[in-house]
């Protein structure tokens, strides 16, 4: 039972960095196609939209 609960454990581990690595290409791929300061505005107004 140990052996299964871990495994299951892992899966979950390796879709959390997955989702880290998508996330993390999409903020990359912002940056390179509109720039730092309409990727901060994006930013700023997403932050600021869910407030």
């Amino acid at each position: 039972m140990a052996q299964v609960a871990s495994g299951f454990g892992g899966v979950w581990r390796w879709v959390a960095a997955v989702a880290a690595l998508v996330l993390t290409a999409a903020a990359i791929g912002l940056w390179a196609r509109h720039g730092a300061a309409v990727f901060f505005d994006m930013l700023a107004t997403g932050i600021a939209y869910c407030f």
